[in-house]
This record gives C-alpha cells, sequence and structure tokens, in this order.
C-alpha cells in the first residue's frame, strides 16, 4: 500500500500573534463593559416607561437586562487569566 502524505497541521505553521489572547480578551471585556453600560444609562428611562403597565413587557426588558449582564459575566470569566480548572 502506498504510504498517504501527511499535511502539517494549521497550528504548527501558524505565526505568533501580535498581541497575546490574554490581553486581547481582556480588551474586548473592556470595550463591551463600556457599551453594556452606556446602553443602561441611555435606555434605562425610556425602557422604564416603556413598561410601566405592561407587565409581559417588563418581563421582557428584565430578561434583556439579564441575559446582557449574564454574557459579560461569561466574557469577564473567560477573559481572566487565571481559573480553576
Amino acid at each position: 500500500m502506498p504510504e498517504s502524505l501527511s499535511i502539517a497541521s494549521m497550528s504548527a505553521v501558524a505565526e505568533p500573534a501580535l498581541i497575546p489572547r490574554s490581553t486581547a480578551r481582556v480588551a474586548i471585556s473592556i470595550l463591551l463593559t463600556v457599551l453594556d453600560s452606556w446602553t443602561v444609562v441611555v435606555f434605562r428611562g425610556m425602557l422604564c416607561n416603556v413598561s410601566a403597565h405592561h407587565p409581559i413587557w417588563l418581563t421582557g426588558i428584565v430578561l434583556l437586562f439579564v441575559s446582557l449582564f449574564a454574557s459579560l459575566a461569561r466574557t469577564w470569566y473567560l477573559a481572566l487569566p487565571v481559573r480553576p480548572r
């Protein structure tokens, strides 16, 4: 049987990154924190007024904010270099 040629994996020939992965994650986490904070501050009053007497809308808005902060917490968790394994 002919011997098959092995193809080098992309990770073996990849060039080193310009920015370390942990630094990039922290920078993205800071950016997302600023954007999320800005969103909460800017739209807080409008969303409270819109959902004042609409319990279903209020539930939806609360779920949106919970998911926003949960994704932000996950981003920071992944960005921190020391995590329990």
